[in-house]
Formats: structure tokens, sequence, C-alpha cells
């Protein structure tokens, strides 16, 4: 059986056709069904047999057939584009979850485009960064208060995601006497030289590079994101993401309590993720069994009801296999999926000072986020992780939490009229500038990160092109064909535990509605899990969702005072594969029962089974009068 178009109602149709035997479409034409002219003889087929009362003060018999629907379902076969794909998932497609993109790759990937806007001169030994916005094709989009680049938040944002010892510029900043001096007396081989070997980097490394950078977003920025939360380092990509060519997440990684987002919403994000050759094939076993049933109350009618005995969930319509390739496939992936966003960071309103002059400002970590926020509720600690200042100290710790160094730079050779400068031990990172007459207004003693950070602070609102006051430097860059970090195939092979985790979820979301045409039957016949045949009496379970059930007291009894004493059925029964039915196993021959309905009207029914395996059995229901 195979769809093109399908949709779930068309389904439940189309698996209970492909049952075999009876079903609701011919009940109303089929001899024996309520209403039906009486025949003599029980032997007929479904026939009603009228009796006269007998001197029990049971009414007149009504003869109905159940049968056992044995052939076996053929599964369900789907082919999709991409467009039938959406239809049949409809909204449903928001809560199936294909894969988790590690946000790695995108985020260095990210870096690596913004770091380069500006040229790449910036990595030479030489002061002068020789950046040139004006020479790509991101830079070109900087636009300040003067419609220039040099003016532009994301070029001072640029200046510091690529300042080396080499051609840092400190002006303003704790540390511009110390290059004054540095530089003016060749103390150490300069400044830039002094600022290598106390951060233990390359002249030509940056202060902060991407991967300490990558790690700080993941933390900072995206695991406090609603829609990622964890550690940030996967992003969360459903169905309807894939569909939609990813513009759905121009919403999703946007503003979102409370969070300023991780993108720009304006700027609709686009991927094509998956090419016009987009084919989803699925095959999955049906459940699904049409079942003949009773309704005491008015004759013979059907129910559609899943009989699971495939674990490790019990009770799914469709039973789907995504990790056999047989079963499950993805064709039409992009080779390389590459997306078109606009990245998104903002700073804090006020000026971060750094933690300094001070030994308690030892214990200004993440990790005494309490103590922090009680003693130094400004410090880059304590305000929203989310911010640019808190994403440059959070990496600036990443890079040098271990950092110790002790170094004495001597004048006129003497470490006395020169300077000291240590990095830790106790602790690691924290620095200590000791300067002969605290020449240079050295700074005070404090962690690197925060010096870093401060440096930063006043890079980014110093721009060349004119000062930007603060809490008005957001940056946000517009990157085109960013390679998201993951190929085609490994989409495509990496989305079968995903779906399979979700097997049962996509069955119900698929096939949840598979009983709205069922009859309000009492009772109905099928086979248990061992395959005998047993009879069913009706549970919770077998009810739509959210609906009453109503039979007080249910089960099959041997006396029509339906007391605990001579019931028959029992929820227990070994093999038959269900633990909250009362069921019973009919013998050969003649059987008389007792039930009520979910009214609380008493019948008797009389059961005519034939010897071997009883695919049919006659039923003679009458109502107490």
């Amino acid at each position: 059986m195979a769809t093109t178009k399908p949709t779930a109602s068309l389904f439940v149709l189309a698996l209970v056709a492909c049952n075999g035997g009876g079903g609701p479409a011919d009940s109303a034409s089929e001899t024996g069904t309520t209403g039906a002219p009486p025949t003599s003889s029980a032997t007929d087929g479904d026939t009603e047999q009228p009796t006269t009362t007998g001197a029990d003060n049971f009414g007149p018999e009504e003869e109905f057939v159940l049968r056992l629907n044995d052939d076996p379902v053929p599964p369900l076969k789907l082919s999709m584009n991409k467009a039938e794909a959406a239809e049949l998932f409809g909204a449903t497609a928001k809560e199936i979850k294909l894969l988790d993109i590690e946000s790695e790759t995108l985020l260095k990937n990210t870096l690596d485009e913004i770091k380069g806007a500006c040229g790449t001169g910036w990595k030479a030994d030489d002061p002068d960064p020789k950046h040139n916005c004006g020479a790509t094709p991101l830079g070109q989009t900087f636009k300040g208060p003067d419609n220039t680049w040099q003016s532009s938040a994301e070029y001072s944002l640029i200046r510091i995601l690529t300042m080396t010892p080499a051609n840092a510029k400190v002006d303003g900043t704790s540390i511009d006497g110390m290059q004054g001096l540095a530089d003016g007396l060749g103390i150490g081989g300069g400044f830039s030289q002094i600022l290598s070997e106390t951060l233990g980097i390359q002249r030509t490394e940056e202060f902060i590079t991407t991967p300490e950078l990558v790690a700080a977003l993941q933390r900072n920025l995206l695991a406090t994101h609603p829609h990622i939360g964890g550690d940030g380092k996967s992003l969360p990509l459903y169905l309807d993401d894939a569909l939609q060519d990813l513009t759905t997440l121009a919403t999703k990684l946007g503003p979102m309590g409370g969070h300023p987002g991780i993108v720009d919403p304006d700027f609709p994000i686009t991927s094509e993720c998956l090419t016009p050759e987009f084919a989803m094939n699925i095959e999955a076993a049906s459940n699904l069994r049409l079942l003949d049933g009773i309704d005491l109350s008015k004759g013979k009618d059907y129910m559609s009801t899943v009989v699971d005995v495939t674990g490790p969930t019990f009770g799914d319509p469709l039973e789907f296999d995504f990790n056999d390739p047989a079963k499950f496939s993805i064709v039409g992936v992009a080779d390389s999926p590459r997306v078109d966003l606009r990245f998104a960071i903002s700073e804090h309103d006020d000026f971060i000072n750094s933690c300094a002059g001070d030994d308690a400002c030892k214990q200004n970590l993440p990790e005494n986020v309490d103590l922090v926020k009680s003693m130094w509720p400004g410090s880059a600690w304590a305000i929203d992780p989310w911010v640019l200042e808190s994403v440059i100290v959070a990496g600036g710790r990443e890079k040098y939490k271990n950092r110790i160094f002790d170094k004495c730079y001597e004048v006129l050779f003497s470490c006395n009229l020169g300077a000291h400068i240590y990095v830790g031990p106790n602790p690691p990172g924290w620095a200590l500038f000791d300067v002969f007459l605290n020449l240079g207004n050295p700074p005070k003693d404090q962690y690197v990160w925060e010096l870093i950070n401060e440096v930063a602070q006043i890079a980014l609102h110093t721009p060349p092109g004119g000062a930007i006051p603060e809490g008005s430097a957001d940056v946000a860059f517009t990157l085109r064909d960013i390679d998201i970090g993951v190929t085609g195939p490994q989409i495509a092979e990496s989305v079968r535990p995903y779906l399979q985790d979700q097997a049962p979820k996509i069955a119900q979301l698929l096939l949840g509605d598979y009983w709205k045409n069922n009859g309000p039957v009492d009772f109905y016949y099928r086979r248990g899990g061992d395959g005998l045949p047993y009879l069913f009496f009706v549970a919770q379970d077998d009810l739509p969702p959210g609906a009453e059930y109503k039979h007080a007291n249910p089960g099959f009894f041997t006396c029509p005072e339906v007391q605990p004493s001579c019931k028959a059925s029992s929820t227990a029964i070994d093999g038959a594969g269900d633990d909250i039915r009362e069921k019973l196993r009919l013998g050969a021959g003649e059987t008389v029962l007792y039930m009520q309905d979910d009214t609380g009207t008493l019948y008797r029914a009389r059961f005519i089974v034939p010897e071997g395996d009883a695919k049919e059995i006659t039923v003679r229901v009458a109502a107490f009068e």
C-alpha cells in the first residue's frame, strides 16, 4: 500500500481497509446486524433470532456473528517530497526532532568570517593591523553614524577580536602607562613582547582565540537561550526547520523569554537544506486491528484498536524501524548545507569595571556567583551572561584560567629599578604588576581576563571614526553561505536514532485519532498475545482520549446477579498479552454469560463456539426486562 499525498485521516481508512474481514463500510448491509430480518436458523451467518421471553425475565434474543480478522495487514509505505511531508506532518513537524547539530563548527565558521571581514593584515607582527573593511562583502555592510565602517560598532568588535600583543591599542586603559614606559625605555623588548610573555602567547596571536570564544558563546549565549538550553554545544533541528529551509530559526533563535536572541529575527534566515530532489521514504508495520464487537443496547458494531506486541513501547498504532535502510531513507539533502543569517550580540548598558586592588577580588569567579552578586553586583559575572562583556570575560578566563608567570624586567641591570610581573600561582590568572615607584601608574592586582575586558571595552567605544556611547555598541553581522558543520549524508544517517526514539510519538501524531469512528461497543472478539481468541470487555484505554468510562461493573459473569463471586473473566490471563481489560477464553460449545452495559442495564449472552480455532462465533443477546 503506497501513497504520495497522505493525510492522517486517510491513514486510518487505508489501514483498516487493508485489515481483511468486515468493516464499518459494510455493516449496514451485512445480514445479522441490528435491524436485519430474523431467520429461522443460527447457522445462516450473522442473523437475528427473536425468542420469547424466558422464565428468567430476559427479553427476546438477537443473534450476531463475531469474526476474527486474521488477514495480515500490509505495511504502510510512504514516499513524500518536501511539500507532501509538510502536508502530512503539519504542525506536528515542530515536535519531531531530526538531530542535534554540534554548535562548535557553526560558531567557529561564524567567528572566522567575522575576523576576516576587515582583512588579514592583523595577523602580521606589526603595530598596524591594516584593517580595511571595504575590501570584503561583509565589511562593506558595516555602517556607523557617519555612514562609514570606521565608525561602526561592528568594526570596533573586530578590533577586539583581532587584537594581538603586536597590534594592541590600550590608550585610555589602566595599562596605558606601562605601554609608554616599556616602549619608551625599551624594557623587556617593548610592551608587545611583555604582553606576549605575560600571557604566554605569540606576538601575533589574538588575546582570546576562536576556541575560547566558541566555548564562551556556547555557555553564555547559546545555553542560556530557551530554545537551545543544555550546555549550548548543540542546536536542535526539527522537521519543520528542515522542511522550511531553516527559515523557522529566525524566530526560534531570536528574542525569547528575556534573552535578546542569537540572531536578528528581522533578517530572513535561509538555507537550501533540502534540495528539489528531496524524498522521505518510510515503511511502517500497522498495529491497528479492526475488531467485531457488540453494543449490548444496539447490536453489532466495530472498533479499531491497537494490538502492539513489539517493544520497547506498547500501544503504538504504527511500528517504525528507522534504523533499517530498507524501511526508512532520506534522499535529496544538500551535500554541504549552508545558511545565511544575521548573528547578533548586545553589550551591557554600563561600563564594567574590573574587580581590582583587593585580595577579596580573588573570589570574583563564576563558581561563586551568589557571593559575586552580593559583593560586586557590577561584575561581569553578575550581569546577564549573554552580553558582550560577559562573553569576553568568559573567553578570557577559558584561555588564562591556568596561567602562571613570574618574570623580572630589569632596568640598569636591576630588577628593583624595573618591573616584576606575576601571574598566579595563588590563584592562577591573578596578575600583579610591581613597577619601580609605580611609574606609569600600573594596573592594580586583578585577574588577567578582567584586564583584557577593560581593554576590550575601551576599544569597543573608541573606533577611529568617533566615539560610541556606552550601551550603543550592539552589533549584528550579516553572514552568508556559512557552513553549518554537517554534511547531507551525515544528516541522512544522523536522523535515524532521533526518529527511532520518537517512533511512538510519530505514530500517535499520525494515527492518534484512529478511534474516532469506533462504535460504542461493550465487548469485542480478538486474539490475545498467545494467538488464541478471547472475549474482551471494553476498558478505559479503548475509549477516545478524555472520554468518560461509564461501565461501573465491567466483565463477564456466570450469574445474573453479576457479583464478584460469579465473575468468569479476569484482567490477568497468562499469554493474553493484556493486563488491564476483563477477558475470557471461551470453550467449545455453548456458554451463557451475564454483563452490564454503560447504563447498568443487565444482559444475557449465549455464546456458541465451534471446535478448534474459533475464527467465528455466534452470540445471542437478550436484555433483562
